[in-house]
C-alpha cells in the first residue's frame, strides 16, 4: 500500500512539474476571459456570447506555448494521471451543449453559465496539483459569477469576464509560486 501510495505522489508531482501546477492555463485562460469581457462592449449580446463559447480555441494553443516558454518538463508519458488531466481538460466543451441553451434564452448569460462549469472543473485539480488554490478558485469563480449576475443582471454579460479573468490571473501567480518548489527539487534530482 505504501508503494502504492508513493507512485501516486510520484505521477502528482510530475503533473505538477510539467504543466507548473496549471500556471499557463489560467494565465492563458485569464487573457481570453478578460479579452472576451473587454470585446463584449464593441459586438451586440449574441457575439460576445460567442466569442466566451470560443475563447478556448486561441487559449488553449497559447496556454502551451507558455508552458514552452516557461521550460516545463515533458510530462512522463508513463505517468497513470495523464489521462486523467486530459479528460479534466475537456469538461467544458462536454458542457457546450448547456451553454448553447442559456444562449438561446439569454445570451447574456452565458459566461456565467460558463463560469460555473470552470468552477467545478477545478475541484479534482486541488487533488491533482496538490493546492487548495483550486478549491479556492472553484468558489470564487463560480460564486463570485453568480453574485454579479444578481447583482447585475444582463450587464453581467460585461462584469463576469473581467471578474472570472482577474480570478484566474490571481490563481496563477499563486500556481506558479505553488510550482516554483517542485521544479527545484527536480532540477536539483537531476543535477
Amino acid at each position: 500500500m505504501q508503494n502504492a501510495v508513493s507512485e501516486i505522489d510520484a505521477a502528482r508531482h510530475d503533473a505538477i512539474t510539467s504543466a507548473g501546477a496549471g500556471f499557463p492555463f489560467l494565465c492563458a485562460f485569464g487573457l481570453a476571459w478578460t479579452a472576451a469581457a473587454a470585446l463584449s462592449y464593441a459586438v451586440s449580446p449574441e457575439t460576445a456570447a460567442w466569442i466566451y463559447l470560443l475563447q478556448g480555441g486561441p487559449a488553449v494553443p497559447l496556454a502551451f506555448t507558455i508552458q514552452k516558454l516557461m521550460g516545463y518538463p515533458r510530462a512522463s508519458r508513463a505517468n497513470p494521471l495523464l489521462p486523467l488531466s486530459l479528460q479534466l481538460l475537456f469538461v467544458q466543451p462536454v458542457a457546450f451543449p448547456v451553454f448553447l441553451l442559456v444562449l438561446s434564452f439569454s445570451p447574456a448569460y452565458v459566461p456565467v453559465a460558463m463560469a460555473s462549469v470552470v468552477g467545478a472543473h477545478f475541484l479534482p485539480y486541488q487533488w491533482l496539483h496538490m493546492t487548495k488554490l483550486y478549491g479556492v478558485l472553484a468558489i470564487a469563480v463560480s460564486a463570485g459569477a453568480y453574485a454579479i449576475a444578481i447583482l447585475f443582471g444582463e450587464a453581467s454579460l460585461h462584469y463576469t469576464g473581467f471578474y472570472v479573468g482577474a480570478c484566474l490571473l490571481v490563481g496563477s501567480g499563486f500556481a506558479h509560486a505553488h510550482a516554483r518548489p517542485f521544479l527545484k527539487n527536480l532540477q536539483e534530482a537531476v543535477l
